[in-house]
């Protein structure tokens, strides 16, 4: 009967191995890569992964500085963590970019001890890229969403943005274009690089990509070149779309010339996305913004923006004591224009009217339209009593100029009515009653007496109770 031992029996001594005695071959074997670096920075030894991850055979990088591959921007942080390393501090978890034979940046994170009996340190690092790639696409999503929101035009959004891709990938040059349409051509929103060396491409640049497309959505190369300083730069084109199709365009100059890698490019298309989403919100929001605070005929501040400015401004001035004055503009006889030669010339007489009240004022006043043939001018800091009233006149004579509409030259009149703050009123309500009751006693003057535009107006609010 044949018996069974329960104790193996040993191995031969020649096929006895520890696994210290293959470190090598598992070296080699890892999805990591082992490093071997002395005091000086030097490389002393890779393991073969290092082809796989960087891009270079062990050979290629023996005896070289670690720091010559490592980003510049990160060669600071890299420094400060090897001298830990060098005290004696076993570091894990440290995390720093490399260049790849190729150009691109390898996300890596680190373990490392020092090896105090052979002076060697000993690291063994790991591709995070996919990983870093990911939260950097979860980043740029939040961080373009919370511009979006905080951004006061569409200026604004892209000179975040550009901050945003800058930071994301290496992005020194930024155009964007919107509305590439055959009809209307493109519109530059925005252009931009932080190289002073750098050139943006020029207008003439953009249009010949954009004549070359082939259908109104299709933006055609992915790449803009143009020289610039004796170099041919190239900018990378991204599309950028919107809920109802190609929007825009989106161009971007990398910092080292090479073009962006094939991870990078996706990852800005993905971004392009979002940005796109975030313009189409942006102006949507701005439109609509426009639509509450100004009129569509004039494109001047409506009744609510000018409240809201006059109150700020009578509180300005109070707490400045300042003076600042209201001119009450109204069309005389608007009704027959619109009678005699229809509303389309009353529209022309009124967005005439606006763009000279624009020209008399100046760039610190605010022009409105309250409504139908009624303008107000809020004129702020002024200096004399005298000076508003140099306004009106001013106004008069602009408005003495026939008017050209389709029908014929129209030839108007205004009455304009003047409050001052705080010399007729310190309230924002009597101020504008105050207005308003001396450009309807003017008016009543003007049809009285043809000549009594010339003529003083007496103040109707001056008997006070």
């Amino acid at each position: 009967m044949l018996g069974f031992s329960h104790h193996p029996s040993p191995a031969p001594a020649a096929m006895v191995h520890s696994i210290r005695s293959l470190s090598a071959n598992i070296a080699d074997l890892l999805l990591d890569v082992v490093f071997l670096v002395d005091r000086c920075g030097i490389i002393v030894d890779v393991s073969a992964g290092c082809e796989r991850m960087l891009g270079y055979r062990p050979t290629e990088l023996i005896g070289q500085y670690v720091l010559d591959f490592v980003v510049p921007g990160d060669r600071d942080a890299t420094a400060a963590e090897g001298a830990r390393v060098l005290a004696g501090q076993d570091r894990s978890g440290f995390e720093n970019r490399y260049l790849h034979k190729d150009g691109h940046c390898v996300d890596i994170m680190w373990s490392a001890r020092w090896i105090a009996d052979q002076g060697l340190r000993l690291g063994v690092a790991r591709d995070v890229s996919l990983r870093k790639r990911a939260e950097r696409r979860q980043a740029a999503t939040y961080a373009i969403s919370e511009a979006a929101y905080q951004a006061s035009d569409l200026a604004g959004l892209c000179g975040e943005i550009h901050g945003i891709l800058d930071r994301l990938v290496g992005a020194p040059g930024m155009v964007v274009v919107t509305d590439p349409t055959p009809q209307h051509g493109f519109k530059v929103i925005y252009q931009r690089d932080h190289d002073e060396r750098g050139r943006l491409p020029s207008r003439a640049c953009l249009a010949r990509w954009r004549a070359t497309a082939s259908t109104p959505d299709a933006l055609a190369p992915a790449a803009v070149r143009h020289a610039a300083r004796g170099r041919l730069n190239t900018w990378l084109m991204v599309e950028l779309k919107g809920p109802a199709g190609t929007i825009g365009a989106l161009l971007l100059r990398d910092r080292t010339g090479t073009g962006y890698s094939p991870a990078d490019r996706g990852l800005l298309h993905f971004v392009a996305a979002q940005v796109g989403l975030a313009l189409e919100r942006k102006r949507l929001h701005d439109d609509l913004m426009r639509s509450a605070c100004y009129d569509e005929l004039t494109g001047l501040p409506n009744r609510r923006l000018f409240f809201d400015r006059i109150r700020t401004a009578v509180a300005r001035a109070r707490r400045c004591q300042s003076r600042l004055g209201l001119l009450y503009v109204d069309v005389d006889d608007f009704k027959q224009v619109n009678d005699r030669h229809g509303h389309a010339a009353g529209d022309a007489l009124l967005r005439e009217v606006a763009a000279r009240l624009v020209e008399c004022a100046r760039q610190s006043d605010t022009v409105a339209r309250l409504g139908g043939d009624e303008f107000v001018l809020l004129l702020e800091d002024l200096q004399a009593p005298a000076d508003a009233e140099r306004c009106a006149d001013k106004i008069r004579a602009a408005l003495a100029r026939p008017v050209p509409t389709q029908c014929a030259p129209l030839h108007i009149g205004v009455s304009i009515g003047c409050a001052l703050f705080p010399d007729h009123a310190d309230q924002v309500e009597t101020l504008l009653m105050h207005a308003d009751a001396r450009m309807y006693a003017r008016k009543r003057a003007q049809k009285a007496t043809p000549d009594a535009a010339a003529w003083p107006v007496p103040d109707p609010l001056s008997e006070r109770t």
